[in-house]
């Protein structure tokens, strides 16, 4: 019984990989030209209202120096999007505060029609 070599084949291989490599043409099909320079340098908090809560664990929230619980939260969210097309909720904490009140205030404003809401993380400060 004769064995196969397979030494032609992958020459062949080979010879096609490079001809079909050279024979391509690679240059960059869909590319978008984009100056930056010609933006405008509008802000976008304009378009959006940002709200930025603070979460404290004593069912209480801090905004701009003022302490609110749910139902004072709800009534000042309400008044503050109200003028606002667009708008976004922030949630930060402090390191006291557990997840369980962070879920418990995003499904108390859920269910009360106050969908947009984030939860603001900070970047973790490595000390050597």
């Amino acid at each position: 019984m004769t064995r196969i070599s397979l030494t032609p084949v992958i020459d062949v291989v080979f010879i096609l990989l490079i001809f079909f490599m050279l024979a391509s043409n690679f240059n960059k099909v869909g590319e978008i030209n984009m100056d930056m320079t010609k933006e405008s340098t509008t802000s976008s908090k304009e378009d959006i209202k940002i709200i930025k809560l603070l979460v404290r664990q004593d069912q209480t929230v801090l905004s701009e120096g003022k302490v609110y619980d749910d139902n004072e939260l709800l009534n000042m969210l309400n008044i503050a999007i109200k003028d606002a097309a667009k708008y976004s909720i922030i949630l930060t904490s402090k390191d006291d505060v557990t997840y369980q009140r962070f879920l418990n205030l995003i499904s108390y404003l859920k269910t009360n029609e106050l969908n947009n809401v984030s939860i603001g993380l900070k970047k973790n400060e490595i000390s050597n």
